[in-house]
């Protein structure tokens, strides 16, 4: 028998978009680069949504809400072209920048912390650069997930090397739990900004520490596709 050509997906007027960043396939899913996909994982059970359905840039799970119309989103292109799969989502829900929640790792946090801010710099992440280098500046949420830096002769180091290390690896036993803490905190922290908005989930889940602090100043370093 021919096989049934699978029916488009009909994206919900209105959605907000929740996008996770990460690398795609089984290789990278638990490395710290991932926290954010992984987040978006967790906040597609707590809004029990359907599973994910494929599109040709971009996994994506939708449905309607108590908050409202939610699309959460994982895109299938390498962090470093991440504006490609943002900007065919946003053409195919017809939906601006402004719709977006973005969740991604951040190397200036440490392990177990999480930081939410209402817009800002790509502080340096790959997956940011790339989606501001497509759609402009980034003025939307994002939440940013605590991975730490690679530890070099007992300093945090910046070096590319050691960061693409870092980040393309599996958290140690000691970080595990905390990256997992973060990453359930991330998803509690989005699904209340839905509820309350961003000024409230701010004032609910930031916490107030020199590395997050370091971050925001633009001191983030770079990840890596």
């Amino acid at each position: 028998m021919p096989r049934l050509r699978r029916r488009g997906l009909r994206p919900l007027e209105g959605a907000r978009l929740i996008v996770g960043l990460g690398n795609p396939g089984p290789d990278y899913s638990q490395h710290r680069h991932n926290a954010g996909a992984r987040s978006v994982g967790q906040i597609r059970k707590t809004l029990r949504l359907p599973q994910f359905e494929r599109e040709s840039r971009f996994r994506v799970s939708q449905g309607e809400t108590r908050h409202g119309p939610v699309a959460v989103v994982i895109p299938r292109t390498f962090m470093n072209e991440s504006g490609k799969a943002v900007q065919s989502l946003l053409d195919q829900y017809r939906a601006d920048p402004s719709d977006l929640i973005l969740l991604v790792d951040e190397l200036d946090l440490e392990p177990g912390r999480i930081r939410i801010r209402p817009s800002g710099s790509d502080a340096g992440q790959r997956g940011m650069r790339s989606i501001k280098s497509v759609i402009g500046e980034l003025d939307f949420p994002r939440v940013r997930i605590g991975v730490g830096r690679p530890m070099v002769d007992g300093k945090g180091s910046h070096h590319p090397d050691d960061v693409a290390d870092w980040l393309l690896s599996d958290p140690t036993p000691v970080e595990r739990p905390l990256l997992f803490e973060a990453e359930q905190r991330a998803a509690e922290a989005v699904v209340h900004m839905l509820e309350h908005g961003v000024e409230s989930a701010m004032n609910v889940y930031n916490r107030t520490t020199s590395n997050a602090a370091n971050a925001e100043s633009g001191a983030g370093d770079v990840g890596t596709g």
